[in-house]
């Protein structure tokens, strides 16, 4: 199912009808800790943990990808969003709809982020991020033109801490459309801008 908006469509449901279990509570709380709350722990962060030894260098990843130095978050959600769209994932277009908007996201800068075709029309650095999330989720790298412009724009520094985060993000994406990690509630998300 696809959720339609003024500018383009999100995923909003698997097609699929076999999905991995989440692991049970016990099995989460061997591998997060006693800190481990069942009620406000994200179903992504249970199914990370679901993969248990794999958990912890997953989660490390999450935070420095959350947390990198000089990136702005809503640049970061735009290319989440973006991910979600090209790659039709409705849990991250889900909760990340939701995050973007506590980010400091407009209605418009998302609703951009679900066009079909070119985004446009919204700032000029989430439009080329859109583009550069595009070619690499569909080709698996960037056109010479789209990395000249992301280095005309950023520091190499920058262009690949932005290259790694959408890799990151597609790699999540595959995560999540695999497992068929099961949607959130809104309320649970609240007002968070990241899953941890």
């Amino acid at each position: 199912m696809i959720q339609q908006t003024r500018a383009g469509v999100f995923p909003t449901s698997y097609s699929s009808k076999v999905s991995v279990p989440l692991p049970s509570d016990e099995e989460v709380r061997k591998i997060i800790g006693d800190t481990y709350d069942s009620s406000s722990t994200l179903n992504v962060i249970k199914m990370f943990a679901g993969a248990d030894d794999l958990y912890a260098a997953t989660i490390g990843l999450v935070n420095a990808v959350f947390r990198a130095k000089g990136i702005d978050p809503k640049a970061r959600e735009m290319i989440i969003l973006r991910s979600a769209t090209i790659l039709n994932v409705p849990y991250e277009a889900q909760a990340n709809t939701k995050m973007a908007a506590n980010a400091g996201l407009s209605s418009a800068e998302i609703e951009a982020a679900a066009q079909e075709g070119p985004v446009n029309g919204i700032n000029p650095d989430y439009v080329l991020l859109c583009k550069a999330t595009d070619e690499l989720s569909t080709t698996a790298t960037l056109t010479d033109e789209t990395l000249t412009e992301m280095l005309d724009r950023y520091d190499e520094v920058i262009c690949r801490k932005l290259v790694l985060m959408i890799a990151w993000f597609n790699l999540l994406s595959r995560f999540l459309n695999g497992c068929r990690v099961p949607l959130e509630t809104i309320d649970k998300i609240g007002n968070r801008t990241a899953p941890i």
